[in-house]
C-alpha cells in the first residue's frame, strides 16, 4: 500500500511524486470514494477542499432522513462534489436498507409493463434521493437479463426482452432527471448474460458483436437518447470487443462515445470488486480506467472489517490517489485526459446543483405519497404470477420455511419482508431459515458468495413440514434447489413464493402452488400477503 500512518490523528502521508496544484486537483476530481461512519471524516473534508469530484454513500453511512440530509449539506458546503448512491428500488436500496424499499424494483415494473407506472416509481425514488441531498442515483439497471440464472442482475433488470428493457430504461431516466436527480444507466455494455457475479470473479461474455448490438446495447441506446447524465461500465470481458475488461477498455469506451453518441460522465463500477482487485489490482485499475476514457472512478464500499488487515477508508483513498498521481508524473496518464474527465464531472456537478436549486431540496411527505405509493402498490399486484389455488389459501398460524442461501452482493442481504408481512397478517405463525445467514455488506463479496457449482449443501436441514416456502432464483444455487426439493417432498401442497428471477412460465414445475413476485420490496411483500390471506 502506498500510504503510511503518521500518528494518532489518523492522517496519512502521500508517497506519490509531487505534482503542481492544478494537476493535484484534477486527480481529485476524477475519484469517487466511499467512507465509513455517519459523518464526514477529516480526510474526506480535506479531499473535498482539494477538488474531490464525487462521494458515494452506502447503507452504513445513513441513519435517518434528517442525519442523511445534514451529512449531504456538510459535504456540499465543503466542495463541488457530486453525491452518489445506489438506489434502484426493490432489493438494492441504501436509504431504506433497514426497513425495506417502499419502491418496487425493475423486474416488477417490466412485468407490469406500464410506462406510466415506471415513470411514477422513478419520480418517487428521485424525490427520496433529492430530499436526502443526493445528486446522482446509480440507477437504472439497463442490463437485459438474458441468463435466467444470473447471480447479480436478475430482478434488478426490467426483463429479458431488449425492446422492453429499452423503453422502461428511457422512461425511468426521463422521469428521474425531471425531478432534478441525475440517472446512471448500468452496467455497460451489459451484465445480463453472465453466470459469474463481478463482485466475486471475472465474467466473460462470449457473444458476437451483432448479438451485443441487437440485444445488450439497445437499452443503453435508449438511455442515451433520453439524455441520461451518466453511464456505468462493467467489469466484464467481451472478447468480441477487447481482451481487457470493459472498465479498462478503450474499445468499449469508444463504442459508448462514438457508437452511441454519449458525451456525459462515464463512471466505473466499484474497483474494489474482485473481478478487478484480483486481476488488475485495486489501484492500477483506476489508472487504466482513466486512461481508457472513464471519467469518474468509483472506489467502492471501503474499509469494512470483513477480514484481518482490511485498510481504512482513508488508506484506500490515498492508495488510489497516489497511484493516479504517480501515473501522471510518469507520463502514463496524460494531463489532457484528466482535464477532459474533470470537465465532464464538473459539468455534472453544475447540472445537479442547478436542477436542485430549480426544484428545491426538500420534498414533502404528501408529494411523495400522493402518486407514488399507489403506483408502487399497483405495479406490485400486477407483477404477481400465480400457479395453482393460492388466493386466500392461508389462515391461522402457518409455518414459513426460507430455503434461500445466496445473497445478491449488490443488495447486501437477504430480505425478510415477505415473511414479516405474513407474520403480521397471521399471528402465531413461525419462520425458519434452512441456511445460516452470513454477515451482509453491500458491494463486498465474502466467503459465502460462491459462484454456481461451488455451493455446498451440507449445512441444510433435513426439512420440516411447511405451508409456505420462500425461494430465490431457481437454478442459481444447487444447495437452495436441493433444499426446496426436500421441502416439497415433505409438503407437496405448500405455496412456493419465488422472490428471485422467475425465468420461463414453466419454471419450478414441481411446485403445484406458486407465486412469482419478480423481486422483493415493501409493496411486493404486502401484495403477496394480501393475496395469500384474503
Amino acid at each position: 500500500m502506498s500510504s503510511v500512518n503518521t500518528g494518532t490523528s489518523g492522517s496519512t502521508t502521500s508517497t506519490a511524486p509531487a505534482v503542481d496544484e492544478r494537476t493535484r486537483r484534477l486527480v481529485h476530481a476524477v475519484l469517487m470514494p466511499g467512507f465509513t461512519g455517519t459523518s464526514a471524516p477529516p480526510w474526506l473534508l480535506d479531499a473535498l477542499r482539494d477538488g474531490l469530484g464525487s462521494v458515494c454513500y452506502f447503507g452504513h453511512n445513513l441513519e435517518s432522513p434528517e442525519q442523511t440530509a445534514a451529512l449531504s449539506k456538510r459535504i456540499h458546503a465543503a466542495g463541488r462534489a457530486v453525491i452518489a448512491m445506489d438506489e434502484e428500488g426493490g432489493g438494492v436500496t441504501r436509504l431504506h436498507v433497514r426497513g425495506g424499499s417502499p419502491h418496487v424494483g425493475a423486474a416488477v415494473l417490466g412485468r407490469a409493463d406500464d410506462l406510466a407506472l415506471t415513470a411514477a416509481v422513478a419520480r418517487g425514488i428521485a424525490r427520496d434521493v433529492r430530499a436526502a441531498g443526493i445528486d446522482l442515483a446509480l440507477a437504472p439497471v439497463a442490463d437485459v437479463n438474458s441468463d435466467p440464472a444470473n447471480p447479480v442482475i436478475g430482478v434488478r433488470s426490467f426483463g429479458a426482452d431488449p425492446d422492453l428493457v429499452g423503453t422502461h430504461t428511457a422512461a425511468f431516466v426521463t422521469a428521474m432527471q425531471a425531478e432534478g436527480v441525475a440517472a446512471c444507466a448500468k452496467h455497460f455494455p451489459g451484465h445480463g448474460d453472465t453466470k459469474v457475479d463481478s463482485h466475486v470473479g471475472l465474467p466473460v461474455v462470449g457473444v458476437d458483436l451483432e448479438t451485443l448490438r441487437s440485444r445488450d446495447l439497445v437499452p443503453f441506446a435508449g438511455a442515451v437518447e433520453a439524455g441520461v447524465r451518466c453511464v456505468m461500465t462493467s467489469h466484464i470481458v467481451f472478447p468480441a470487443l477487447d481482451s481487457a475488461m470493459a472498465t479498462v477498455s478503450p474499445a468499449v469506451v469508444a463504442l459508448l462515445r462514438d457508437g452511441l453518441g454519449f458525451d456525459g460522465v462515464i463512471v466505473s463500477d466499484a474497483i474494489s470488486m474482485l473481478a478487478v482487485a484480483e486481476t488488475i489490482g485495486f489501484a492500477e485499475s483506476a489508472v487504466r480506467a482513466l486512461a481508457a476514457g472513464v471519467d469518474l472512478v468509483c472506489l467502492g464500499n471501503p474499509g469494512l472489517p470483513l477480514t484481518g488487515g482490511t485498510p481504512t477508508d482513508e488508506e484506500e483513498f490515498r492508495t488510489v490517489l497516489d497511484a493516479v498521481t504517480r501515473a501522471v508524473a510518469e507520463g502514463r496518464l496524460p494531463v489532457a485526459r484528466l482535464e477532459e474527465a474533470a470537465a465532464r464531472v464538473h459539468a455534472l456537478a453544475d447540472w445537479t446543483r442547478g436542477a436542485r436549486g430549480a426544484r428545491g431540496g426538500d420534498v414533502s411527505e404528501a408529494s411523495v405519497t400522493s402518486d407514488v405509493t399507489d403506483a408502487n402498490a399497483a405495479a406490485a399486484r400486477r407483477a404477481l404470477r400465480v400457479r395453482g389455488q393460492v388466493a386466500g389459501s392461508l389462515s391461522g398460524a402457518v409455518r414459513v420455511v426460507d430455503v434461500r442461501r445466496r445473497r445478491n452482493v449488490a443488495t447486501g442481504r437477504l430480505s425478510d419482508l415477505v415473511a414479516d408481512a405474513l407474520l403480521e397478517r397471521l399471528p402465531g405463525s413461525t419462520v425458519e431459515a434452512v441456511f445460516a445467514r452470513t454477515a451482509t455488506v453491500e458491494g463486498r463479496a465474502q466467503q459465502g458468495d460462491l459462484t454456481p457449482g461451488e455451493a455446498q449443501d451440507g449445512t441444510a436441514s433435513p426439512g420440516i413440514p411447511a405451508d409456505v416456502v420462500l425461494v430465490g432464483t431457481p437454478g442459481s444455487d444447487p444447495a437452495q434447489d436441493a433444499a426446496l426439493a426436500r421441502q416439497l417432498a415433505l409438503s407437496p401442497g405448500a405455496v412456493v413464493v419465488c422472490l428471485g428471477w422467475p425465468g420461463t412460465e414453466d419454471v419450478l414445475p414441481e411446485a403445484v402452488n406458486a407465486v412469482f413476485t419478480h423481486g422483493e420490496s415493501l409493496p411486493t411483500a404486502r401484495a403477496v400477503a394480501a393475496l395469500l390471506t384474503r
